[in-house]
């Protein structure tokens, strides 16, 4: 739902997603393919968003608990870096969570 919404808001509205914990296995170059009702399936709304010019970024510390590296990510998700992503928010903290 998560990336539904962000592909609802992309073309009018500034959108960043970001994947902690459990959600950067679905940005991995090898995660498998979810799908769920209705929605578009996980590689298919990703590829989406990129292609919509998106910024998806996962969690630096949260690859590094699940052991693995930054080139385990699929092309296109970049690990987030501080700067980029405080420049994004204006330097506030902003949380939309599913």
């Amino acid at each position: 739902m998560a990336l539904k919404m962000a592909e609802i808001m992309a073309p009018d509205r500034d959108v960043l997603v970001y994947l902690d914990i459990h959600g950067i296995e679905v940005v991995l170059a090898d995660a498998p393919d979810i799908t769920f009702s209705h929605f578009p399936s996980s590689h298919a709304q990703i590829a989406h968003l990129l292609e919509m010019g998106v910024p998806i970024y996962a969690c630096p510390g949260c690859l590094k608990a699940a052991e693995k590296d930054p080139e385990d990510l699929a092309e296109g998700i970049l690990v987030a870096e501080k700067d980029a992503f405080f420049d994004f928010t204006g330097g506030r903290i902003l949380t939309l969570d599913y």
